[in-house]
């Protein structure tokens, strides 16, 4: 049954991009489009972030790692002097291309009973060195 059938023909839709998770993103090229930090009330920090990929479907995600995604953003908007205000809500408009998708480390902690689990940190890859080399060497026309 569709959701017009079960609920009537005067149904509104709220547009916006889908929620991805980061696993479905290992090795899937895309281009980040947005990126907006928040901190909950827990006080974590988080990167929101905008993206579309090859066929241009819009998509979301998010990053709270100390290490991975949202920090690779900081660091980036901080080499383009944008500070990563997590005070604000501010979206930044960028173009990041993200030719081999994420990766992801996986790893043991202890969480704070003492028990050991499995974590998981995602990383934007890139083309690498290689890539670079073979993209220059293809602009010398």
């Amino acid at each position: 049954m569709s959701i017009t059938t079960a609920w009537g023909q005067d149904v509104d839709f709220i547009e916006g991009a889908d929620l991805v998770d980061k696993a479905e993103l290992i090795g899937k090229a895309f281009l980040i489009t947005g990126i907006r930090f928040e901190r909950n009330a827990r006080g974590v920090e988080y990167a929101y972030i905008e993206a579309e990929d090859e066929a241009g479907e819009e998509f979301d995600f998010n990053d709270s790692s100390t290490s991975g995604v949202k920090q690779q953003l900081v660091t980036y908007l901080e080499s383009r002097h944008t500070p990563a205000d997590f005070t604000t809500g501010e979206v930044h408009d960028v173009k990041i291309a993200v030719p081999r998708g994420l990766r992801v480390s996986t790893y043991e902690v202890q969480d704070m009973r003492g028990k050991t689990k499995m974590a998981k940190t995602y990383y934007l890859t890139g083309g690498g060195r290689a890539a670079r080399r073979q993209q220059t060497a293809g602009n010398k026309d």
